[in-house]
């Protein structure tokens, strides 16, 4: 284990400690927050993930959303993935890393929003994912999409290492407090 502090390793280490902790309530709640922040146009086409356990959870907005056309990402091979178009929570199921994926679908050509997960965040829109790269490899593919990092406050650093490949949030939307 690095002794570097400031590692990326050493980083994820410790919120993936402190995400461990957050009881289902608290993740619910801090979800319900995020996605009342997450509003797009009539007709956007939009990527978001389909979260793990510990992640914040977003399949509620292609409920309250209808009008949207929704994307999910799907592993299509190692260190690459498309974002598919889905539109019911039933045609998904679980892929690649224990994840909820579309059976099937149409590749997205053009992505109006991508809300991309992480591992930590600063509020400046450094971005540190679990080190797989996929959406740092994927998110060029879409130069006009905005792209919104999306996790819990406890993921919100003040500073993060980075790196030349490291794609740059627009945004970055967490469940704060007394919000």
């Amino acid at each position: 284990m690095p002794s570097n502090p400031f590692s990326k390793a050493a980083i994820r280490k410790e919120i993936r400690h402190q995400l461990r902790h957050l009881n289902k309530l608290q993740i619910n709640e801090a979800s319900r927050k995020i996605r009342a922040q997450l509003r797009f146009p009539n007709g956007s086409q939009v990527a978001i993930f389909a979260g793990l356990p510990s992640e914040p959870q977003l399949l509620d907005l292609i409920v309250s959303q209808p009008d949207i056309k929704w994307f999910l990402p799907k592993v299509s091979g190692p260190g690459e993935m498309n974002f598919v178009r889905f539109k019911k929570i039933e045609q998904l199921s679980l892929g690649a890393f224990k994840i909820l994926e579309p059976d099937q679908g149409a590749n997205a050509a053009h992505l109006d929003f991508i809300i991309c997960p992480g591992v930590a965040f600063t509020r400046e829109g450094r971005r540190l994912g679990q080190g797989g790269g996929f959406y740092d490899r994927a998110i060029p593919r879409f130069p006009k999409a905005r792209i919104f990092g999306v996790g819990f406050e406890c993921q919100v650093v003040d500073q993060l290492p980075i790196e030349d490949h490291d794609c740059l949030m627009d945004k970055v939307i967490y469940d704060r407090t007394g919000t």
